[in-house]
């Protein structure tokens, strides 16, 4: 009792203390303020007062940027908050004595903020700051930063209105400030409403009818259970989801190459329609790939990280793009599932929001361990890695039945290898026997050799034909050779002219095939990553096929179908010596593993550094409209990498086979077997006989080996027309993160690592530092954002807005939530549930707060335009896709189909002719199926999205979008009174209808009318369309040629059975009815 006491004493203390600070300020203040202050409220709240004011007015001069800052001043944060942190900076504190002299003046020099920043705080905003400054100026953290607040009903609260717990949140504040909720919407229009909610589709007129009869509470949660449960429920979810992945059937830029992601599209649809709960919904797509027991499954759905726009053109800097996809990536997450706006913090820190630009690319830095490298890939069967084989079933089982056969034959082919083995210890004991076969089986395989000893100049006086040293192969091309001594006779030089090209199909191999190069070169200097030759294509088209480079004068061989993800390479550990002929000998077992590939210096092994060792489609060049056409075995400048210039190369021959390490000896020093001898040492030597014997003479062992090789080449014929996927993958080795300066990828700074804002919550030590731990913690009951961000979606995806509207940005310059407690309520019942979705849809649905009429008094509606206070139920316009999906619906045209590849309805001609490429996409729409499906299978180009959506608002998809701005324009009307889709839906309609109803005009319209707007005409409404069906049905016989004219449009045939004047002139009335407001508004 005591203390409370006390605290009653310090209470009024604290109140007499605000009374005379006001008081004593009101002396001095203008009457206009004086007036303001005492309208307020007694308390003012910082976040829901004052906050929104410093936001908008101030944080821009006074906020987190520090380099925008002016008067090394901060409003942002309080006294106590600068003194945890290094800064040296003004705050409120420091200049409370000024600050109300300075928001009242009328003097220019004095005023804030200034007259040149052209933002002024009007009188009740002045009045505001100046009461919080008198009740003490407390800071508090950011509404949404704070952990929502357990609201717990009690029965008495439950009882004050019937529904459930949402309505008495707002009964409470309705009941407040003396407005009465609308009535219960009409079951009519209950039923519709809710179909589009959760389908986006309209309901049958035997449903409609159905529970117009029977519009119990029972009857209205079976409806809710059988469109949950609906797989247009998942269509819908996923339509929705399209927009924050930023879902694009193309890469965009320039070039705006065609890719396929539907699979990703098919298994959101799936995750939405089996209830995969929230945490898992997002954390699969997140780090699906590193999940525990990850399978085909949860890493498809990583490719949300990849959907972003994608460079293939020609000549772009690799970590120019690869930077830009990273961030792509680090905003989406801010988007999508922290409601968010992070893109200003990738070049300085937030004017607005606690995050700074470190916290940023700490974001970042989740993101920024991928495999890939920015590279252009695109073309016939490429997919920039990490990539995922999309195998079906019967694929699997075939792929597991060869991997277990090539699994066996290669433990048969080692098991043979160590045995003991007569035939090579008899043929081992004959020294001159077996090195005569040895010399002897150097020269099998061989199928290429240039000797580069002669040039022949053809009639131009620039081309050259050197000749092969075998018989029957053709000379090779050479373009300005330098021509000077080489490494036995003359040898090939290179200077920036000179191109060599050995005959078609001479050095062709695939990636199932053993081969060996041997050469000799002479480089002249140090070079950085020059092609000393390739038998490969751009490294737009994935550097597919084989190709050497020199990276600091150290050898790099790749052999690569879309390199650097499905390839293998090795590189030297040392250097090569410049200024002089070194031999070099490559083998390759065809094995599709690194460590197949072998490199020798001079005759001996080089120790290598061997990576990528995946390798599993074919390296072979296959024709296409988007490939550049193939030229073989070259040297010289090709594909825009630095060339060898001014080096040697000489004596180059090319085995069918692998070349085993005494053969690559002997071709290296033809004394070799002769110094055996000699120095007595041939006993040392005898693992590398074994190894020739087994290779070259075992018959057994040589069949095992054309059978493995056999098997792989049937397996790379089931994997190499397998799609891929772009998904998530991370290097074994994190790569560096640091903050760019300015954002710019050339400008590294401060290296960072895996780290979340502090305002938000800290990372967990002992989480992951990986993307899994970063959806880790987003799922940590105490982060703030994550229930509360998608709530507030599901929210505005039933009531049109979000309980703060600024579904986009719950950050300082969002709008305050009209619910607080509200959306805190639902957080908590959301994360409790399990994260359950279709629970949550379920609450809000069954909620009487959103049965409500959209209808309420002239005095609210006036009141309340933005319906900001619920008390009346939704009314928005549908999405362009539920206007289409409604109209193909109604009309009996939609397809039933889910999932599968984008599709090609109706678009305007000559929509893509714009591109002046020869390879350019021309746009045909489908036969068939593909005109009628849904429009989330709708092909996206994101260079020309399809325009009937965007005149309805679709984003482009660029970026992450989670809100569409709603517009209203006469394109629209023009849209649906023009649309071959929608003139042939009226037209399809009618003749459904007509079918039916074809004695009784009056009933077949009535039933037009009910399908179209959704509710039964009134009396004047069927007597105006009777009478416009009369009117161009009198039209439509005086011009029988226009009549013809109009029902061909569209692919459906059109049905010969019904009077076609009839038919023309029903369907004009049903296009009219879809051109109403009333018929594309959710109500």
């Amino acid at each position: 009792m005591e203390k409370y006491c006390l605290h009653k004493k310090y209470l009024v203390f604290c109140f007499l203390i605000c009374f005379i600070f006001i008081f004593s300020c009101q002396e001095k203040l203008p009457t206009v303020i004086v007036e303001n202050i005492n309208k307020l409220p007694e308390t003012v709240d910082f976040n829901f007062h004052v906050k929104p004011i410093l936001s908008d007015k101030c944080f821009a001069c006074h906020g987190p940027d520090s380099k925008k800052r002016k008067a090394n001043l901060r409003l942002d944060i309080d006294k106590r908050a600068i003194s945890k942190t290094n800064e040296k900076t003004l705050t409120l504190k420091d200049i409370k004595s000024s600050l109300i002299d300075r928001l009242t003046s009328d003097d220019p020099a004095m005023k804030m903020p200034p007259p040149d920043f052209h933002l002024s705080l009007d009188n009740k905003e002045i009045a505001t700051i100046i009461k919080w400054i008198g009740q003490g100026a407390e800071y508090h953290p950011h509404w949404s930063f704070s952990t929502p607040v357990v609201k717990q009903l009690t029965s008495e609260d439950k009882s004050q209105w019937s529904g459930n717990g949402i309505d008495y949140f707002i009964k409470k504040k309705l009941e407040k400030i003396g407005v009465n909720p609308a009535i219960k919407a009409s079951p009519q229009t209950l039923i519709r409403r809710l179909s589009f909610s959760l389908k986006g589709l309209p309901p049958s007129l035997i449903e409609v009818d159905k529970f117009i009869n029977s519009p119990s509470s029972e009857a209205y949660k079976s409806l809710i259970d059988k469109y949950l449960n609906s797989p247009r429920y998942g269509e819908l979810m996923a339509n929705i989801w399209m927009d924050v992945a930023r879902y694009a059937d193309s890469d965009g830029y320039l070039d705006d190459k065609h890719r396929d992601f539907s699979p990703w599209r098919d298994w959101v649809i799936k995750a939405f329609n089996d209830n995969m709960t929230y945490d898992k919904f997002v954390t699969h797509q997140l780090a699906g790939d590193l999940i525990k027991d990850a399978d085909q499954e949860s890493i498809k759905a990583t490719a949300f990280n990849r959907l972003h726009k994608k460079n293939s053109e020609a000549g772009i800097i690799f970590e120019e793009y690869r930077s830009e996809y990273v961030a792509d990536r680090t905003i989406t997450f801010g988007s999508a599932f922290l409601g968010m706006t992070l893109e200003c913090a990738r070049c300085h820190d937030h004017k607005y929001d606690p995050i700074s630009q470190k916290n940023f690319y700490e974001l970042a830095s989740f993101f920024n361990n991928t495999f890939e490298i920015g590279s252009a890939v695109y073309g016939p069967g490429q997919s920039p890695g990490p990539s995922l084989l999309l195998t079906s079933k019967k694929e699997q089982e075939v792929i597991k039945y060869i991997e277990e056969e090539l699994e066996s034959k290669q433990k048969e082919i080692k098991v043979e290898k160590k045995s003991s083995n007569k035939l090579f210890e008899s043929w081992w004991s004959e020294p001159k026997k077996a090195i005569s076969e040895i010399i002897k089986h150097t020269e099998n395989g061989l199928v290429a050799y240039y000797p580069f000893d002669n040039f022949y100049p053809q009639a131009n006086g620039k081309n050259f034909k050197s000749t092969a040293g075998l018989k029957g192969l053709k000379p090779a091309s050479i373009k300005e050779p330098q021509v000077k001594k080489g490494w036995k006779n003359q040898g090939l030089f290179v200077n920036e002219f000179t191109e060599m090209a050995l005959p078609k199909n001479v050095g062709r191999f695939d990636q199932t095939d053993p081969f060996s190069l041997s050469f000799s070169m002479f480089p002249d200097g140090q070079y950085e990553d020059a092609m000393v030759f390739g038998h490969c294509e751009q490294i737009r088209i994935g550097l597919k096929g084989y190709s050497l480079f020199l990276n600091k004068n150290k050898l790099k061989f790749i052999i690569a179908r879309s390199w650097p993800q499905n390839a293998i390479e090795i590189e030297t550990e040392s250097t090569i010596p410049s200024g002089k002929w070194t031999s070099i000998t490559i083998t390759y077992d065809g094995k599709g593993l690194a460590s197949g590939l072998n490199l020798f210096v001079n005759g001996e092994k080089a120790p290598v550094k061997r990576s990528g060792d995946q390798l599993y489609k074919s390296i072979l060049f296959n024709p296409n409209i988007h490939t550049y056409g193939f030229d073989g075995f070259r040297i010289g400048p090709q594909h825009k990498f630095k060339t060898y210039l001014k080096g040697g190369f000489d004596e180059l021959k090319i085995y069918s086979k692998v070349l085993t390490e005494i053969e690559i000896a002997y071709l290296n020093d033809e004394t070799f077997f002769d110094r055996l001898k000699k120095e007595k040492v041939y006993v040392n030597f005898k693992p590398l006989f074994r190894d020739f014997f087994v290779e070259n003479l075992d018959n057994k062992i040589i069949k095992l080996e054309n059978d493995f090789n056999r098997l792989r080449k049937n397996l790379t014929k089931v994997i190499d027309p397998v799609p891929e996927l772009m998904v998530m993958g991370d290097r074994s080795e994190a790569r560096p993160t640091h903050v760019l300066n300015r954002g710019v990828y050339s400008e590294p700074g401060e290296e960072v690592f895996p780290n979340t804002p502090e305002a938000i919550l800290n990372f967990d030590s002992k989480l992951p530092k990986n993307r899994l731990g970063l959806a880790q913690w987003l799922f940590d009951k105490k982060n703030p954002l994550t229930a509360r961000v998608f709530v507030n979606r599901i929210w505005q995806m039933h009531f049109g807005k979000g309980l703060t509207s600024t579904t986009d940005d719950l950050g300082s310059q969002g709008a305050l939530p009209n619910y607080p407690e509200l959306l805190d309520w639902l957080s908590i019942q959301f994360i409790n549930s399990g994260w359950n979705i279709k629970q949550l849809h379920k609450l809000i649905l069954l909620s009487e707060t959103y049965q409500q009429s959209s209808k309420n008094s002239d005095r609210i509606m006036a009141q309340d335009p933005e319906n900001n206070l619920l008390a009346r139920g939704p009314y928005f316009r549908m999405s362009a896709e539920m206007i289409r999906d409604n109209a193909l619906s109604i009309s009996g045209l939609l397809v039933d189909k889910v999932g599968g590849k984008s599709v090609y309805p109706y678009q305007p001609d000559g929509l893509w002719d714009l591109s002046d490429k020869v390879w350019k996409y021309q746009y045909k729409h489908d036969k068939g199926e593909g005109l009628y499906r849904r429009s989330l299978y709708t092909f996206w180009k994101r260079s020309s999205p399809p325009p009937s959506m965007l005149i309805f608002d679709t984003p482009n998809r660029d970026a992450c979008s989670v809100k569409r701005t709603l517009t209203s324009t006469p394109l629209q009307a023009l849209v649906l009174l023009n649309d071959p889709q929608y003139i042939e839906v009226a037209r399809v309609l009618a003749e459904n209808i007509l079918i039916q109803k074809s004695n009784n005009i009056q009933t077949a319209l009535e039933i037009a009318f009910r399908k179209v707007i959704g509710r039964k005409p009134l009396t004047s409404e069927l007597k105006s369309i009777t009478n416009f069906y009369k009117d161009e049905l009198t039209r439509f016989r005086l011009k029988p040629n226009n009549t013809l004219a109009y029902l061909k449009i569209g692919e459906k045939p059109l049905n010969k059975k019904i009077n076609p004047y009839r038919t023309a002139a029903m369907a004009k009335v049903i296009s009219g009815l879809l051109n109403t407001s009333e018929a594309i508004m959710i109500r």
